[in-house]
């Protein structure tokens, strides 16, 4: 939950007078109670809240019934995200005592929105409102009306749900820890994504003490003889660094390369983003910074390729945008260079936190988790489409039952537009953050408005390469000619493929040539789909000269 440090310091000064005003407090107290009460706001106010919250239970075991002791454990529990618990601390310091802290009732209202409590968390909210009505500096902090205004899209969305069926991807891919950013390869029959769960790479540690949480790379097959998803591995190869954080943000058309976010505490210290490229043997090796300009002293994070190759969108934390974390476009200008980053403005960006961009096949649909616009509670997942001209439109929430009052991110789907995946930490996973599948043939969400059937007018070529040998041609030439005689150049990967969104419902001529071999032309007719981005696949076959 989001909490301004002017507001937590109110709240830490305040306690700390009661507290010392007590004048039933002997001089055992004095030396145990109070000591413990200030060190534990001191330990809040610098973010341990671990250890405040060990120091504010012994606390209330001493004082089960002290209000403002109450208070703060539940404001506590609410910083580690731990709804029951800061519902119930926060509930028995408001029966004892209403004014047991100045944010008693903001705080109160926040689990209530975390725990779909939707007519609580209004009532908690507007009464904290009401009692600071005179007092618009505190009603700005607080941010008491962004609160409010998550209550009111969270009716309004759970009262028109969307035609999509949301399905926890079960215990093959989750596990009791976090799991999280979910890639499709474009083959559709590969998911890699990102987990915390314990490996080799969590060191040796202390008896009692928890082992560190580093992120690692896995990945899972889908079985066409079970239609489900196999069992989930850490992916081999090199881009599992022992003893760093390792996450998996993007991955190229072609699955050639796979974007990464790293901090080793050594040349990726503090974050930045990285770029791994697939062996012959099918393996990932060692990631790569991508450098100056994406990578900054400042965090970055969530960078995921166009399905052309052309444009990396990210998230930083560097000054210049519109609120802490913002979505910047960097374009490639050669092998490994990309151009200074570009902030994709207010329609995208907002003052609260903007990430985990993902490009949708057609090329023109950025889907994105933020916790601004419209959004229910946390993290939301919205979408916006640019026009020709490249300006982006107005932010649209996926609505519920994709959103919830959870957080949601780092929404990708399938090249038929049929199939979605992202993350929660909604109720009902098997622990942290899950996995989640959504079924969406019944709601087009490349669609204009997302309710209608009214296709964007765009589709999917791709396809390989080869030799008469079935050898794979790197760096074939692919020419496009449409029907007005405009002509657009592509060079086929290193595995020979190739893959452009092109204008649908169109004809075109199509060439591949390769130095060497006799040049092969097609005729190609590309439909529209009325469901999402049509996709067709032509491969071309290349004889020697």
């Amino acid at each position: 939950m989001k909490k301004l440090l002017s507001v937590i310091t109110c709240s830490v000064a305040i306690a700390a007078v009661s507290v010392a005003q007590n004048n039933n407090t002997n001089i055992i107290d004095k030396t145990g109670i109070d000591l413990k009460l200030f060190n534990a706001h001191q330990d809040y106010l610098r973010g341990d809240w671990n250890e405040a919250l060990a120091l504010y239970k012994e606390a209330n075991t001493a004082k089960p019934n002290d209000a403002s002791i109450l208070f703060h454990l539940g404001q506590t529990y609410l910083s580690l995200n731990d709804i029951d618990n800061a519902t119930s601390n926060l509930e028995k310091a408001e029966n004892i005592d209403p004014n047991a802290g100045d944010e008693l009732h903001l705080d109160l209202g926040q689990a209530y929105l975390s725990s779909n409590m939707l007519d609580k968390a209004q009532k908690e909210l507007e009464m904290y409102k009401q009692k600071y009505a005179d007092n618009p500096k505190v009603i700005k902090e607080s941010e008491v009306d962004y609160y409010l205004g998550q209550v009111a899209t969270a009716k309004k969305l759970e009262a028109s749900p969307v035609k999509a069926n949301v399905t926890n991807m079960g215990i093959s891919i989750n596990s009791e820890y976090d799991d999280k950013s979910p890639l499709l390869a474009n083959d559709g029959k590969t998911l890699i994504f990102t987990s915390s769960r314990p490996s080799m790479s969590t060191g040796h540690v202390k008896d009692g003490q928890t082992p560190p949480a580093f992120d690692n790379v896995y990945s899972a097959e889908w079985d066409s003889t079970t239609n489900k998803w196999g069992l989930s591995y850490m992916m081999q190869g090199d881009i599992n660094e022992p003893y760093a954080q390792n996450a998996a943000t993007g991955v190229s058309a072609d699955g050639l390369y796979l974007f990464m976010f790293k901090n080793n505490g050594s040349d990726a210290s503090g974050g930045d983003i990285f770029v791994a490229k697939k062996a012959h043997s099918g393996a990932y090796g060692s990631p790569v910074t991508l450098g100056h300009p994406v990578n900054t002293s400042y965090y970055e994070d969530g960078a995921s390729l166009s399905p052309d190759g052309g444009a990396l969108y990210f998230m930083s934390e560097k000054p210049g945008g519109y609120g802490q974390a913002d979505i910047y476009r960097s374009d490639k200008l050669g092998k490994t260079q990309w151009s200074e980053p570009v902030n994709l403005g207010p329609a995208i960006n907002t003052p609260y936190d903007d990430g985990a961009p993902s490009m949708a096949p057609d090329g023109k649909t950025l889907f994105f988790s933020s916790q601004g616009h419209n959004s229910m509670g946390g993290y939301d997942i919205f979408k916006s489409t640019a026009s020709d001209s490249g300006k982006w439109g107005t932010a649209v929430n996926l609505g519920y039952p994709i959103n919830t009052v959870s957080n949601e991110k780092n929404f990708t789907i399938s090249i038929d537009a049929k199939t979605g995946y992202f993350s929660s930490d909604r109720k009902g996973g098997q622990g942290g953050r899950d996995l989640y599948m959504v079924d969406l043939t019944q709601y087009p969400v490349l669609a204009a408005d997302s309710m209608s059937k009214h296709p964007k007018g765009l589709s999917i070529l791709r396809g390989t390469v080869l030799n008469q040998k079935s050898k794979t041609i790197e760096g074939a030439t692919i020419t496009i000619t449409d029907s007005t005689g405009t002509k657009i150049n592509l060079t086929t990967s290193s595995e020979g493929k190739y893959y452009i969104t092109l204008k649908a419902h169109a004809t075109y001529k199509v060439k591949a040539s390769a130095k060497g071999y006799k040049p092969t032309t097609k005729t190609v007719k590309l439909p529209e789909s009325t469901m999402g981005t049509y996709s067709l696949e032509e491969n071309f076959e290349l004889e020697k000269d």
